[in-house]
């Protein structure tokens, strides 16, 4: 029986009552029960951010859109000179890049993964209409054109969208460059045309007319700049000031620039606005409003993976690193992070794993954070980011119960003790070991320690390319040994090894690319010194050969490939059949073993447990929804997540 391998995320979940519920493939059946020990995961992932009036008093609103994929987006409401929060949750959408303020004392917030635009009212103080844009998935931002609407691009169909702002009806602009899928970014221009910026397959840049509804080419004079802005009746289009609908350049610029001796600036095109323009030289930050004499110096701080977001009317420009958010002021010469201050509803966890510590580890989907959690004391722990790249962990492994978390989109390895003082911003903990970018970006295959006591690696090439790469970590030094495309120019999608021979599987997909044709999948074998392919097999039928997870008793290997469950033996070279022909199909992102004979896998909404001894498999048990991951700690427990919960099994 197959189950395709389960990357959708399961819906959120009520509390679970302890359960018993036992069925059998090829062997007596043995009741499980299991308890709830919360919904751990609770990073923050801001992904816009918007300065706005407060309609009852003189407060200024630093507004963030936060994602929570299950529990749904939410509005972050900061006062920034209280350090008070409030959050409001979204009638839809899981999180949002897209914010902007409109006539009517409105935020328009366009989300992903629904693809709607809803719009909340500033004075009620709530979400007032959704407006559905059929078909899409993704708005990516938004840009009020010159006939009053606002328009967003999306993602999948690389679409143009208005929203009527008094009907909230949605015009559907069409897909002006295919195969594009991304229409990533929209801005206005002086004329009340737009500019749209589309990739990834066949990158092209296009202006919007509303009033013909037609598309054109760009002049020369901004081609190469993806967004810009409206300031003062001008179109500044990264350092190119253009007036007119010819786009005619206006050189030197109406305003004053930063120094010339410290290098090309640009428009910060996300923050200006209002009559406020924001130029970037560097890390330098620059404000200038019409009236003003010369700029204003803000900071020239590295931020490191923060992002600025917005700026107040005290020209503080306000920003987000992870779980905190920061207030630059004109002359800050430091950066002084501040918890956000508000709680995050729960969210899924990319990953499950044990240290073996009496800790269970996870990170949620996006965010570079990770949780831990102890069972027996219920102690919680959320961290901030784990390193400067932004994206997400996607698996961490364990030496003498020290986290070695592997993390996209930085190609990352990052070492972190949680015993340990945190101070990642200063590089002691946690630090960046080592790194595969930028040829290599996504850990697709996750990570492991071996025998050795190395870590081993399974990763996806940067966007816009096929291919996949394993890394061969030392924890010690740093030292990073690269096995590219061992399989193929295709992503790694599961990894383990023995010490000697290294065990991948390989998928078609790809970052910003479709899945790669003609190919079939592979599983192989690879000496880990000789980098030479020692066994390999082709699944032609499939997208994906993975997880994939050896076990230190038997010397088996188990892979996934597609949904159905293979065993490799590595001392024969060959499959092995598994006792029964009807075998519950693999639904959970990674196999899980206890080293001595059992390996633990969800599929559906059942706890699998295979006996690689006997080759028999036994459902432990059912959760209230489907398994997305597995985990068993150093006294034999397996742990189960759905959705936003986490499990044990009794």
């Amino acid at each position: 029986m197959r189950a395709t391998v389960g990357w959708a995320l399961a819906p959120a979940l009520a509390n679970g009552a302890a359960m018993i519920l036992a069925a059998i493939v090829g062997q007596t059946a043995v009741a499980e029960t299991f308890e709830h020990i919360g919904q751990p995961c609770r990073g923050f992932q801001v992904l816009a951010g918007r300065c706005v009036k407060d309609r009852k008093s003189d407060r200024e609103w630093f507004v963030l859109t936060n994602m929570n994929e299950t529990s749904g987006a939410e509005l972050i409401f900061i006062d920034t000179v209280k350090n008070e929060g409030a959050v409001y949750q979204a009638p839809a959408g899981a999180g949002s890049w897209a914010l902007n303020e409109v006539p009517g004392d409105r935020l328009v917030v366009g989300t992903y993964y629904d693809g709607v635009f809803m719009i909340f009212d500033l004075n009620q103080m709530k979400f007032v209409k959704v407006a559905k844009f059929e078909g899409e998935s993704y708005i990516w931002n938004l840009a009020m054109g010159g006939d009053g609407r606002l328009y967003g691009g999306t993602y999948p169909g690389g679409k143009l969208g208005a929203l009527d702002l008094t009907t909230y009806a949605v015009e559907d602009c069409g897909a002006p460059a295919p195969p594009n899928l991304y229409l990533r970014q929209v801005s206005s221009m002086a004329d009340g045309r737009l500019l749209c910026s589309l990739g990834t397959e066949k990158p092209v840049m296009l202006i919007y007319d509303p009033v013909t509804k037609k598309f054109s080419d760009v002049p020369e004079q901004i081609k190469g700049a993806a967004t810009g802005c409206v300031w003062d009746g001008y179109f500044i289009a990264g350092s190119r000031v253009c007036k007119g609908p010819e786009l005619t350049v206006v050189d030197p610029p109406p305003f004053p620039t930063p120094p010339k001796d410290k290098g090309a600036w640009y428009v910060d095109s996300y923050m200006s606005g209002n009559g406020l323009l924001v130029l970037r030289q560097g890390n330098a930050i620059y404000l200038f409003r019409k009236g003003d004499k010369e700029l204003t110096f803000v900071s020239d701080i590295d931020l490191r993976g923060g992002r600025t977001l917005a700026c107040n009317s005290r020209n503080e420009v306000l920003g987000v690193r992870g779980q905190e958010y920061f207030v630059l002021k004109p002359g800050d010469a430091t950066l002084n992070l501040i918890p956000i201050p508000a709680q995050s509803g729960p969210r899924p966890t990319l990953f499950l794993r044990a240290d073996g510590r009496g800790r269970i580890w996870g990170g949620p989907h996006f965010g570079q954070t990770l949780f831990w959690i102890a069972p027996k004391t219920g102690k919680t722990v959320n961290t901030s980011v784990v390193c400067d790249s932004g994206g997400e962990v996607y698996d961490a492994t364990f030496v003498n119960g020290v986290a070695y978390a592997a993390a996209y989109a930085g190609g990352d390895i990052v070492r972190y003790n949680p015993d340990e003082a945190w101070d990642q911003w200063n590089g002691k903990n946690p630090r960046t070991i080592a790194r595969v970018s930028p040829a290599y970006i996504r850990p697709t295959g996750g990570i492991v320690t071996g025998p050795d006591g190395r870590l081993y690696s399974g990763w996806m090439a940067k966007y816009g390319a096929y291919g996949g790469a394993i890394a061969i970590t030392i924890p010690d030094t740093g030292e990073n040994i690269l096995i590219e495309n061992p399989l193929g120019e295709q992503a790694i999608s599961g990894v383990d090894t023995d010490g000697k021979s290294i065990f991948a599987g390989t998928c078609v997909g790809a970052n910003g690319l479709p899945d790669k044709k003609g190919e079939p999948v592979r599983f192989g074998v690879i000496n880990a010194a000789t980098k030479e392919v020692t066994f390999r097999k082709e699944f032609p039928d499939e997208g994906r050969v993975g997880p994939v997870i050896r076990d230190v008793k038997t010397g088996l290997v188990v892979i996934a490939a597609g949904g159905d469950i293979l065993i490799f033996d590595p001392v024969k070279n060959e499959f092995v059949e598994p006792a029964s022909d009807d075998v519950p199909g693999v639904g959970s992102y990674k196999f899980a073993g206890n080293g001595k004979g059992l390996v633990f896998y969800g599929s559906g909404k059942d706890v699998m447990e295979l006996n690689l001894e006997t080759k028999q498999f036994r459902q432990m048990t059912e959760l209230p929804d489907n398994v997305t991951n597995v985990t068993v700690d150093e006294n034999g427990t397996v742990y189960a997540s759905c959705g936003n919960d986490v499990y044990r099994l009794k």
